[in-house]
C-alpha cells in the first residue's frame, strides 16, 4: 500500500464574581490571536523568502522522518509517497543552511530531488540522470494541512478529527456535544503522568480526591464518574474503579465527551464519558528511548518502537514499555509501575485492517484516606496537619493490582459505502489492597476517635464486543452516515474483605505499629455478575455541505446477579433492567469557520436493590440540551469552542420517609454551566491552550426526611475553573531549539465533607512551568508542577485530600 505523506509545520449567560468577566476577556484574546490576519502572521512559508538562512540539526538515519523534521522546521509543505523513501537513507545536516541547499543536502546520495511547485511546497521526484533530458515542471496543488485520523496523531494541541462522539471518523465541528481532545504531544509537552495531569487544562473537569493513585475519578458537569464513564477504544474498560489507573504513555489521545452519552456507550454517568485511545502499530519507523528523575526520588525509563515488519508495509507492529520506581510526597505511599503494550497490525489491502493490542500493568501503592476537616481546611489548636502524613499503617497498607487485556480491532470496507467494525477484548484485573482507617478527632483535637482496618483483595474480568456497520450514502446534496451496531459486555467481580479493629493514632506525632486485632469476614463482600446489551442506531445527516442532523437511538438491556461472598445470599437475583436512550443535534457549518449547534442526549445508569414495597428500582435518568459555538478556519490550527448546557439526574435513591431503613427514587440533581476552550498555534512558534467553566450543580429533590437539602451545592464541584496554558519556542531569538512553557490552574471554593462535618474547602491557585531543548536525536526536558509550592487541600468528599507539592521532573528522550 502507498500513502501520501504531506509534512509541514506546524460555553452562554451566567455571570458570577468577577472572574467570569475576566474570562471573557481572555476568551476574546483568544479568538483575537486565532483569527489568521488579526493579531497573527501568516505562515512563514508565504510571507518569507525561501532563501533566508536558518539553522538545522538532523540526525542521520531514515530518509522519511528526516524530511519530516526538516520541514516542520522550515514551516514548509513537503509531500511524498511511502514508496519513494522506502529503505532509504540521509547522512543528516546540521549548520546554516537556505531550505533549497537544506534539501538538497539532506537527499544528497538518495536519487532524489525535491521540486518546487505552485502554492510555495515541494514535491519528491527522482533526480534526472546526468546528459537525460527533462519533461516540462507540472505543477502539482495540494492540501496544506496533513490528514488526520480519528484514532491517530493529533499534530500540535489542536484535533480536528474524533471518534468518540459517532463511532466513525467525523471531524470535530461537525459534531453535535462538547468533545477535548488531548493528544500524546501535549501529554508529553505538560509532563502529564496520569489522566488527571492530562485534563487539568480541559474545562469541566475537576479531581475526585486529590491526588489518589488507586483510581482515574473525576467530576465531569457536576457529576462523579464511575464504572461506566471509562473506555478504551470505543470499549468499556474497567470492572471496578479500583482496577488501577491508566498509564497515559501508552495512550495515543485522551477524549472527553461531556455530558449524557448513553446512545453510543450504554449505562453511563450523566456527566461524560472519557475514551482513551491505545498506541498502535505504525508503517513509519519509530525508536524512543526516555529517562526520568525526579522529586521524591523518582526513577522512570520508557520505551516506544514501532515500524513495518515487511518491505510493503502489510504488517507493523508498535511496543510500548515503561518501569518506574517512585516515592510520593505522603510518607510510606510509593508509586511503582511495570507497563508493557505489544500491538501488531495485518493490513493486506486498503479495505481490510486487523489490528492486535495487548496490555499488562503492575501497580504498587498505597491508597491515602481522607483527613479531618479540622487541621486541614478548619482551624486546629494544634495547628496544620502535615501534608506529608499517611494515616494508614506502614507495612499493612498497600495497594498492588496486577491487570492485562488482549482483543483486537477488525475493519473491513465492502465498497465505497459499506463498511465493517468488529472491536473485541479480554480484560482481568486482580489486587490487593488493605487499607487502615481514621474517624473523627478525640477532644485533644489530634488524637482519632478509632481506627479501623480492612483486609480485601479484589477480582475483575470482562469480555467485551462492539460490532457496527457503517453505511454512506447521498441523496442530491444530502449525504448520509449511517450506523448500526450491537454491543455486549459480560461483567464479573468478587469483592472479598475482612474487617480489623486497631488503636488510635495521633495525627500530629504519629506512632505506627499498634497492634491489629484478628481478621473477621465482612459482610459487604459480594460477588456481581453484570451482562450489558445494546443495539444502536445513528444517522449524520450532512446538508448541502451547510448542515448537519445527528439523530440516534438505542435500547438497552442489562442483568445483574449479585450474592454475599461469605454466606451466598442473594441480593441480586438476574435483575433486568431496560432503558431507551436518545439524541438529536443539529449543526450550522459557516463559511468562515463558524459551527453553531444544540443537541439534546439522554444517559442512564442501572439502580439495584428493591424499595419497601419490594418493586425494583429503576435505572437513574440523565438529560442535557446543550447549545454551542465552535470557529475552526480552514487550514488552520485554532479551536475555539463556547458552550451552555443543562443537565439533569433523575430517579436517585435518598432516604424514604415511611421507613428510614429504606430508599425511594424521589432526588433529583441538576448542573447548569457555561464552558469555553481556545487550543491555538500563535504565529510560528506559541500555543496557547484556556479554558474556563462555570458550574453550578445542586440537588434539586431530596427526601422529604431532609428539606433542608433541596437546593445545596453538589460536594466537590466549584463554581469556576481558570485553566491557562501557553508555550513557546525562542526561533526569533536565533534559540530554535529551546522552547519554555508556563501554565496557571484556578479552582473555586468547593463544599464536600470531613468526617461527617460539612466544610468548605477554599480556592486556590497553582503555577506550572516547563523547559525543553532539542538538539539532533536528543530532548531534554524539565517540568515542574504547583512552581510556588504551594499547600492546598484539593478535595473534601468524606475526608479531606492534599494537593501535590511542588513536583520536578528531567527527562531525557533519544529518538532515532
Amino acid at each position: 500500500m502507498t500513502s501520501l505523506n504531506t509534512a509541514t509545520l506546524s460555553n452562554i449567560g451566567i455571570p458570577r464574581r468577577s472572574i467570569a468577566g475576566a474570562l471573557s476577556v481572555l476568551f476574546s484574546t483568544s479568538l483575537y490571536l486565532a483569527i489568521p490576519g488579526i493579531g497573527q502572521a501568516e505562515p512563514a512559508a508565504a510571507n518569507h523568502s525561501i532563501e533566508a538562512s536558518q539553522h538545522y540539526s538532523i540526525p542521520a538515519g531514515p530518509l522519511a522522518p528526516a524530511l519530516r523534521q526538516l520541514a516542520s522546521n522550515s514551516n514548509v509543505l513537503l509531500t511524498f509517497t511511502d514508496v519513494q523513501t522506502a529503505g532509504k537513507t540521509t547522512a543528516g545536516i546540521a549548520g546554516q543552511y537556505t531550505l533549497s541547499a537544506a534539501l538538497s543536502a539532506l537527499l544528497a546520495g538518495t536519487g532524489m530531488q525535491a521540486v518546487q511547485v505552485s502554492g510555495g511546497g515541494y514535491v519528491l521526484r527522482a533526480a534526472p540522470e546526468v546528459g537525460v533530458s527533462t519533461l516540462p515542471e507540472v505543477a502539482i496543488k495540494a492540501s496544506r494541512e496533513p490528514e488526520e485520523k480519528a484514532t491517530g496523531p493529533v499534530r500540535g494541541y489542536v484535533a480536528k478529527r474524533s471518534a468518540t462522539g459517532t463511532k466513525t471518523d467525523t471531524p470535530i465541528i461537525e459534531t453535535p456535544q462538547s468533545i477535548t481532545v488531548i493528544g500524546q504531544e501535549e501529554m508529553q509537552t505538560l509532563g502529564a503522568q496520569s489522566l488527571q495531569d492530562a485534563l487539568s487544562y480541559a474545562a469541566g473537569v475537576s479531581r475526585a480526591e486529590g491526588l489518589d493513585r488507586t483510581t482515574d475519578s473525576f467530576f465531569l458537569r457536576g457529576f462523579r464518574t464511575n464504572v461506566g464513564s471509562t473506555y478504551r477504544d470505543g470499549s468499556l474498560y474497567t470492572v471496578n474503579i479500583y482496577n488501577g489507573r491508566q498509564e497515559t504513555y501508552g495512550l495515543e489521545r485522551i477524549e472527553l465527551l461531556k455530558g449524557a452519552a448513553s446512545v453510543l456507550y450504554g449505562s453511563a454517568g450523566p456527566g461524560g464519558i472519557i475514551n482513551t485511545v491505545s498506541k498502535r502499530p505504525t508503517i513509519e519507523p519509530l525508536r524512543e528511548l526516555s529517562v526520568q528523575l525526579g522529586s521524591f526520588d523518582r526513577k522512570q525509563v520508557a520505551g516506544d518502537f514501532g515500524g513495518a515488519l515487511d518491505k510493503n508495509g502489510e504488517w507493523s507492529y508498535r511496543l510500548t514499555f515503561l518501569k518506574r520506581d517512585s516515592n510520593t510526597f505522603v510518607d510510606y505511599v510509593p508509586d511503582d509501575r511495570v507497563y508493557i503494550a505489544p500491538a501488531l497490525k495485518w493490513q493486506p489491502s486498503t479495505d481490510t485492517s486487523l489490528t492486535l493490542l495487548s496490555e499488562y500493568q503492575e501497580d504498587k501503592t498505597s491508597y491515602v484516606y481522607g483527613l479531618p476537616g479540622a487541621g486541614t481546611v478548619n482551624p486546629n489548636p494544634n495547628g496544620r496537619i502535615k501534608r506529608s502524613l499517611f494515616p494508614g499503617e506502614p507495612g499493612y497498607d498497600k495497594f498492588d493490582v496486577k491487570r492485562y487485556s488482549v482483543g483486537y480491532l477488525f475493519e473491513h470496507a465492502f465498497n465505497d459505502q459499506l463498511k465493517l467494525r468488529n472491536n473485541v477484548r479480554y480484560y482481568h484485573a486482580r489486587n490487593e489492597y488493605n487499607s487502615a482507617d481514621i474517624w473523627q478527632l478525640l477532644n485533644d483535637q489530634r488524637t482519632t476517635r478509632f481506627r479501623g482496618a480492612q483486609d480485601r483483595e479484589d477480582t475483575s474480568s470482562a469480555i467485551t464486543a462492539d460490532t457496527s456497520l457503517q453505511y454512506q450514502f447521498a441523496h442530491g446534496s444530502v449525504q448520509h452516515t449511517a450506523l448500526v451496531g450491537v454491543d455486549i459486555a459480560t461483567l464479573r467481580h468478587q469483592d472479598k474483605r475482612y474487617n480489623r479493629d486497631g488503636v488510635s493514632l495521633d495525627l500530629y506525632a504519629p506512632v505506627y505499629g499498634g497492634a491489629l486485632s484478628d481478621a473477621v469476614p465482612a459482610s459487604n463482600s459480594a460477588v456481581t455478575k453484570t451482562r450489558r446489551q445494546g443495539v444502536y442506531v445513528q444517522d449524520q445527516i450532512k446538508i448541502a455541505e451547510k448542515w448537519v442532523v445527528l439523530l440516534g437511538g438505542r435500547y438497552d438491556t442489562v442483568n445483574q446477579d449479585g450474592k454475599a461472598l461469605f454466606t451466598g445470599e442473594k441480593w441480586a437475583d438476574d435483575e433486568k433492567s431496560y432503558a431507551f436512550t436518545g439524541r438529536a443535534g443539529v449543526v450550522y457549518l459557516a463559511d468562515n469557520g463558524l459551527a453553531p449547534f444544540v443537541s439534546y442526549s439522554e444517559s442512564f445508569e442501572p439502580t439495584t436493590g428493591t424499595d419497601r414495597t419490594g418493586s425494583r428500582f429503576k435505572p437513574t435518568e440523565g438529560k442535557q440540551i446543550e447549545v454551542g459555538l465552535r470557529y475552526q478556519p480552514s487550514g488552520s490550527d485554532t479551536l475555539l469552542s463556547a458552550a451552555m448546557y443543562q443537565l439533569t439526574r433523575e430517579n436517585v435513591t435518598v432516604a424514604d420517609p415511611g421507613g428510614p431503613a429504606f430508599s425511594i427514587q424521589a432526588g433529583k440533581a441538576r448542573s447548569r454551566g457555561l464552558e469555553l476552550e481556545a487550543r491555538t498555534r500563535v504565529g510560528q512558534h506559541a500555543n496557547l491552550i484556556a479554558a474556563y467553566a462555570y458550574t453550578d450543580a445542586r440537588t434539586t429533590q431530596a427526601s422529604p426526611l431532609y428539606p433542608e437539602q433541596e437546593g445545596q451545592r453538589l460536594d466537590s464541584v466549584p463554581f469556576n475553573q481558570l485553566s491557562l496554558w501557553g508555550d513557546y519556542s525562542l526561533a526569533a531569538f536565533a534559540l530554535p531549539d529551546l522552547k519554555i512553557g508556563a501554565g496557571l490552574r484556578y479552582v473555586d471554593e468547593t463544599r464536600g465533607m470531613g468526617h461527617g462535618t460539612a466544610v468548605s474547602v477554599p480556592a486556590f491557585t497553582l503555577l506550572d512551568a516547563m523547559a525543553s531543548y532539542t538538539t539532533g536525536a536528543w530532548r531534554l526536558a524539565l517540568n515542574i508542577t504547583n512552581l510556588t509550592d504551594k499547600t492546598y487541600v484539593a478535595s473534601c468528599t468524606y475526608g479531606c485530600f492534599y494537593g501535590e507539592p511542588r513536583k520536578a521532573v528531567l527527562s531525557a528522550t533519544y529518538r532515532w
